[in-house]
């Protein structure tokens, strides 16, 4: 059974979807700029196939949304490292296959656990970097809160990474859209998003 101070399945995702902040464009040909980190167009581009892939779909059919997540989910994992890496904050390999095995148990199995998550847009070959970048947060708030509630704790490492990121720099480019600080979160276009390596 999953324990009650780890984050619920969706609730895991939903932190990580949320965890981003900033401002400003990324560096001509990069999809954003983390830091010291370059997400490229190609690599954006790679992981959205793989979700299509992993779903059965043409790798020429993805959506606004799908690759605004993608993007969104590599952006947090290149903040929450940096932020983990200059805390001392580490998972071993026993703790994250531990919780990997714990949340497949709990929703029926790995292929279930798997599906579970595709349904969700995120391709099996992504599923240990999520669950990775969730148990360094969960010590992250562990460490910025320790006598807090899982709620303060996840508040509290949200509230240290989006400063982390303004500290650093974090830009994306205007194609997938702008920053909005209220919601952490990469916003509307204003225009139809042309979709990393398409001819649009």
């Amino acid at each position: 059974m999953v324990s009650n101070k780890q984050w619920t399945l969706v609730g895991a995702v939903a932190m990580v979807a949320a965890l981003v902040s900033g401002c400003g464009s990324a560096s001509p040909g990069a999809a954003a700029v983390v830091g010291g980190d370059r997400i490229s167009e190609r690599q954006l581009t790679q992981k959205v196939e793989q979700v299509l892939q992993a779903q059965g779909r043409p790798v020429d059919s993805s959506s606004e949304a799908l690759v605004v997540t993608t993007l969104d989910r590599m952006i947090t994992t290149s903040l929450v490292d940096q932020f983990a890496a200059q805390e001392n904050v580490e998972v071993t390999q026993g703790e994250l296959d531990a919780t990997l095995a714990n949340y497949a148990e709990a929703t029926g199995g790995q292929e279930a656990f798997e599906e579970l998550l595709l349904e969700q847009d995120l391709a099996p070959e992504s599923i240990k970097d999520l669950f990775r970048v969730n148990i360094l947060a969960q010590k992250l708030g562990m460490e910025l809160d320790p006598m807090g509630s899982p709620e303060a704790q996840s508040t509290a490492v949200l509230v240290a990474v989006a400063e982390f990121s303004q500290e650093v720099g974090t830009t994306v480019s205007p194609r997938y859209g702008s920053w909005d600080a209220a919601t952490l979160s990469i916003g509307a276009t204003g225009n139809d998003l042309s979709v990393p390596g398409s001819n649009s």
